[in-house]
């Protein structure tokens, strides 16, 4: 098994996994919002799933542009660790509910944007390819989602900004 290719799906699972929990822990903290909450939550773990099962066709197909897989690598790990920050921090000190939205405004759009890259460069043929673009699509879904819940539920965000998120 190429090792950088299972750093990528390991990175990768872990990180809808870790947007899970953070997502069921706004659910937890925003009792309003549980229901919104908690439905992207169950997605993230979903997309998981789908990543971890998988995991021969990632291999077998050897069709991931390994020139960027590395750089994408790193940017997983940063991500994954960003995350897991704020869910650590948010068990001592709760975020306000603008706070929570904004921020994962901000990680959606991030990993819409990851996935994107990596896979652009891909064989649009390809059965992962398929499955990565539906990913992605996934992610955009949930950042308009979230856009449109904000706007009925006058919470304030910027579609724009960019002072919490990490770029990766």
């Amino acid at each position: 098994m190429n090792e950088l290719i299972k750093r990528f799906i390991d990175e990768s699972v872990a990180l809808e996994l870790n947007i899970g929990d953070l997502y069921q822990q706004f659910s937890a903290k925003f009792p309003g919002d549980y229901e919104f909450w908690w439905k992207l939550s169950i997605e993230e773990m979903n997309h998981a799933a789908l990543i971890e099962s998988i995991n021969d066709i990632f291999l077998s197909e050897n069709e991931l542009p390994l020139e960027s897989l590395e750089e994408q690598n790193q940017s997983l790990q940063k991500m994954n660790v960003f995350i897991r920050q704020h869910i650590e921090e948010f068990k001592i000190e709760s975020p306000n509910r603008e706070n929570a939205f904004q921020l994962a405004f901000e990680i959606e759009n991030s990993i819409g944007e990851s996935h994107f890259e990596l896979f652009m460069t891909s064989k649009t043929n390809s059965v992962l390819v398929r499955i990565m673009q539906k990913l992605n699509g996934d992610d955009i879904n949930h950042a308009r989602r979230m856009t449109k819940y904000m706007i009925d539920n006058g919470i304030c965000f910027s579609e724009n900004s960019s002072g919490n998120i990490m770029k990766i």
